[in-house]
């Protein structure tokens, strides 16, 4: 839509131009056929009132639209029996210019503004209700409407040429940009490809990590049971016959004071404990190895 815009807005811009070029040339032809003074100074006013509205156009578009397009309509009213009513120009203009306002515009303003150019080509073509609004002019002459004509048709024929440059130029752009977006789009699709590659090897590394995991995992349940065992060895089955030692050696030193006889069956104890001792301990290595 936005390139509807400014392709509106772009011949609009030429149409002010072609109008101003118009106006200039109407001007002139109308001082040499001694027009009205009144024909005059509309015709110099429409000048001015064109640059306002160039100035106007690229901040307030649709402001300055509706103006240029309304003037052309009133001056058109304003001067329709002094250029020759329809045997004259003007209704060739008011043709033409309906044709620029479908090019340049849509929506609600280009159908109240064609409604209103179809209204006032309706009331001259059925009514008189808008000849009063100008007068004859006696110096209008045949010559002065072929000129017109001609105008006209040199308008016609610059808006279709500039028209058919600008189609070609879209034309070109809008091929540019196929080919830029296939261009894109092979690459995007070339990224796609890598990206799966990249995912299938991901994919590929995190089922490998996975297994590494459970291996850890399993591994270092199978650690944590192995200590869990040598912890119970090692509480219940070594300090057991620890203690016996411990608490038989307190024993030889009590007996070793009352009766010295009884030291070689303590010690036969002593011996047994100590051999058990060694056995567990050996049992222990065996597991933590």
């Amino acid at each position: 839509m936005e390139i509807v815009h400014r392709f509106e807005a772009r011949v609009f811009r030429y149409g002010l131009f072609m109008a101003g070029f118009f106006r200039v040339i109407r001007l002139v032809h109308e001082v040499l056929i001694d027009s009205p003074i009144a024909v005059l100074l509309l015709g110099g006013f429409n000048l001015l009132l064109f640059g306002f509205i160039f100035y106007l156009h690229r901040k307030h578009f649709q402001i300055a639209y509706a103006i240029f397009f309304f003037q052309i309509l009133i001056t058109s009213i304003l001067t329709w029996n002094n250029a020759g009513g329809w045997n004259g120009s003007i209704p060739y203009l008011l043709f033409l210019v309906m044709t620029g306002i479908v090019i340049t515009s849509h929506g609600f303003l280009q159908v109240v503004i064609m409604l209103a150019y179809g209204l006032v080509i309706f009331l001259f073509a059925f009514t008189t209700v808008l000849n009063s609004f100008s007068s004859d002019n006696l110096n209008y002459s045949l010559l002065s409407r072929e000129f017109d004509f001609l105008i006209n048709t040199a308008m016609l024929i610059l808006l279709t040429f500039y028209l058919k440059e600008n189609f070609l130029s879209y034309r070109e752009s809008v091929e540019l940009a196929n080919e830029r977006l296939k261009k894109s789009t092979e690459k995007l699709l070339e990224q796609n490809q890598q990206l799966y590659q990249q995912q299938e090897e991901l994919n590929l590394l995190r089922n490998n990590l996975e297994k590494i995991i459970s291996g850890k995992i399993t591994e270092s349940q199978y650690k944590a049971e192995i200590l869990k065992e040598y912890s119970f060895v090692n509480s219940h089955h070594v300090r057991a016959p620890l203690a016996r030692v411990l608490g038989l050696i307190d024993l030889i030193e009590v007996e070793n004071r009352r009766n010295k006889a009884s030291s070689a069956a303590l010690l036969h104890k002593i011996k047994t404990d100590a051999e058990e001792l060694d056995v567990i301990l050996k049992k222990i290595n065996t597991i933590i190895s």
